[in-house]
């Protein structure tokens, strides 16, 4: 069996598997066995990948003469992706990045290849000019295709198209069409969970330019906006990573300035206007904060929180650009930070960091150590601690030792748009950029702190219990003892609320992380950073067993920062967070995760916007609000086709209830449950 397996892998094609993730993605979003036999049949006859023999930028160039290209003419903007068209790849492909949209706008194709002319003659050179020659032959295509159709506008569009050969964007509504012709080039090919930037800040001089000239109103610029994100969700369940909504796709607003003072403009208004009315779930909104945001920037952002869509994110700048700094980023790069897919800070135009690299999963070194230790001879709740430690640093150091193991697909696309890989003649996947860090998340920190606390409580302290009588307990997923299991589900000192003792204990096994990380590199010469936060609180639990802190077997970890204490208040845990260390290499995505009910905020708004802007005085790192109830999930569950346009927020990002799995809808209702007291 293992011998036709290794068979398989070793001879299927790389473009045969992306053939078949396409049509997976498609199955996803329509679960249509039928539909999907038509477009399997379809995709058989359009699928095309250049020769991987080829230098990258060459390949590049000969997938853009094959680009179908397609006008739709009911759409402001042009913008365009070939489903069936891909670039084979023998390694990993980079995504989770913005690009700097502020270095496309001020520049044209003419300068940068001015720049490859004058590079020393090497692959990496001759790559980028072919590349750029694809560029420009896109451009022409693109251009004939708008003069056949009916589109309005068509004579402004091509000139839009034409001008980024060889001119600045000048206009609000041009500088929109440029963003987006390079973004369907970033998705072409296959770099996803690319995001937009800091939109308000990138565009606001080409606004209040057009707007001073009378060539736009205030309206015209918000209907722009609208249909750019319109546009942008399109095809979102072929831009959809590991679930439906998981594009990566992040708006980010607002910011500290280098003065201290708070960067919003009327752009900031815009986008959050904007993206109440929509009520789509893709593209996200993130509105960096500090204590100086206006009151009615985060009144507004309320009232678009309320509506359930889960936007905006809040990042608190007063906390993480100090950070930021202290790691090694440059206070220019730092002050204009942007993020990765969800949340994980990112350097803009200066890094390809894989911030989402892989997840730490704190609760595997605990239980090897548990299955392998001769538990008797632990005698002391200190050195059941350091054993854990033990075990912890190997899993580490094994962990940034599998990271290494990564090669990456040559990026010549994002290599032209990232500083450094000029001048060092280097492509992003070999470390051409400014910075080359690695970013991981993490998963299972609240249910190991919760375990070892009840391991200190029932077995050292009160001695209830021996250490190996509890974990053949454990091992047995607690079967024919729910007496113990409710003990330790529901003690009231917990992960998650203002508790010395536990907030204590999360830092000390943060902190140790980051010391072994202080020891370690990847491969491209960065360091490694990782945050409390991650996608695959479900994916990593259902394989993990059984934990002290009353879980079970494959049951899922608790969600980013939050507490599963029932009906904690909403300050407590922001007290808790406030309390942790995010500093030296912790900054790599910190999201409190609140649920919350519409008919609460809706009772308590003015009280809402108080406490979230004492929260930033206080000092969280990130949060994010899931504006639902129990009432209406289970609902949606039973009968989904009166909710389809229900949202929700999952992991970083928003998506369709009936889009997500059976697990997570489940995870919903029972998060939401115990938020407002009551049982599932």
């Amino acid at each position: 069996m293992q011998a036709i397996k290794n068979f398989i892998i070793k001879n299927v094609s790389k473009t045969f598997l992306a053939y078949m993730i396409l049509v997976y993605r498609y199955n996803r979003k329509y679960k249509n066995i039928l539909k999907t036999l038509i477009f399997s049949i379809k995709a058989l006859f359009h699928f095309y990948a250049p020769n991987k023999k080829l230098l990258k930028g060459t390949q590049i160039r000969k997938l853009f003469s094959k680009v179908k290209i397609e006008i739709n003419e009911e759409d402001r903007f042009v913008y365009n992706i070939d489903i069936f068209k891909t670039i084979q790849r023998d390694n990993r492909i980079m995504d989770n990045v913005t690009v700097d949209y502020s270095k496309i706008l001020n520049s044209s194709l003419n300068e940068m290849k001015k720049i490859n002319e004058n590079m020393k003659d090497c692959d990496y050179k001759n790559g980028q000019r072919d590349l750029l020659i694809g560029i420009e032959e896109y451009i022409d295509r693109e251009c004939k295709e708008i003069e056949k159709s009916n589109i309005n506008n068509k004579e402004k569009l091509i000139q839009y198209l034409k001008s980024i050969k060889d001119k600045k964007a000048i206009g609000f509504e041009e500088s929109i069409q440029r963003i987006l012709f390079f973004n369907q080039l970033l998705w072409q090919v296959g770099h996803g969970l690319n995001g937009l930037g800091r939109l308000d800040k990138i565009l606001g001089d080409k606004y209040e330019q057009d707007l001073k000239s009378g060539k736009i109103t205030r309206q015209d610029a918000k209907d722009m906006i609208k249909d750019f994100m319109k546009i942008i969700h399109q095809k979102f369940w072929y831009k959809s990573n590991v679930l439906m909504g998981d594009t990566g796709q992040i708006i980010i607003l607002g910011g500290k300035e280098l003065d201290g003072s708070y960067f919003c403009n009327d752009l900031t208004y815009i986008f959050i206007e904007a993206m109440e009315e929509v009520q789509l779930p893709d593209p996200k909104v993130f509105l960096r904060v500090t204590d100086k945001v206006p009151r009615d920037l985060m009144e507004l952002s309320l009232r678009c929180i309320k509506t359930g869509i889960g936007c905006p994110l809040f990042s608190n700048d007063d906390v993480i650009i100090p950070i930021l700094i202290d790691f090694g980023y440059d206070k220019q790069d730092a002050y204009n930070y942007v993020t990765a897919a969800c949340w994980e800070p990112l350097m803009v135009g200066k890094a390809v960091e894989q911030n989402n690299i892989d997840s730490i999963v704190y609760l595997t070194p605990l239980t090897e150590m548990l299955e392998k230790e001769d538990l008797d001879k632990i005698e002391t709740y200190n050195q059941f601690v350091c054993k854990y430690k033990e075990y912890l640093k190997q899993y580490i150091i094994n962990f940034v030792k599998e990271l290494n193991e990564i090669t990456w697909e040559e990026a010549p696309l994002l290599s032209l748009l990232t500083d450094d890989c000029n001048e060092k003649l280097m492509d992003v996947a070999y470390g051409g950029s400014k910075y080359n860090n690695y970013g991981a998340t993490s998963v299972s920190l609240g249910t190991v702190v919760n375990s070892l606390y009840n391991i200190k409580k029932f077995v050292f302290d009160e001695k209830e219990y021996s250490l190996k009588d509890i974990n053949e307990i454990r091992k047995n997923n607690f079967e024919n003892n729910e007496e113990l299991l409710n003990k330790l589900k529901q003690q009231p000192i917990r992960y998650g609320i203002d508790n010395e003792e536990i907030i204590d204990l999360t830092n000390e096994i943060t902190g140790f992380v980051d010391e072994v990380l202080d020891t370690q590199k990847n491969r491209l010469g960065g360091k490694i950073k990782f945050g409390f936060s991650a996608p695959t609180y479900i994916i990593k639990a259902g394989t993990s067993p059984a934990s002290f802190d009353g879980r079970k077997n494959g049951e899922a970890f608790g969600v980013h920062i939050s507490s599963d204490k029932p009906s904690v208040a909403y300050t407590e845990l922001i007290q808790f967070a406030s309390k942790l260390d995010y500093d030296n290499h912790r900054f790599n995505g910190n999201v409190i995760d609140f649920m919350i009910t519409p008919s609460f905020i809706e009772s308590n708004f003015d009280k809402m916007v108080d406490f979230l802007i004492l929260s930033i005085t206080l000092g969280f790192f990130q949060m994010q609000m899931n504006v639902t109830s129990s009432d209406i999930l289970i609902k949606a569950k039973a009968n989904p086709k009166e909710y389809e346009n229900l949202i929700v927020r999952v992991w970083g990002f928003s998506a369709y209830f009936n889009d997500l799995p059976e697990s997570y809808k489940d995870l919903l209702i029972e998060r939401a449950l115990k938020n407002e007291g009551k049982s599932y």
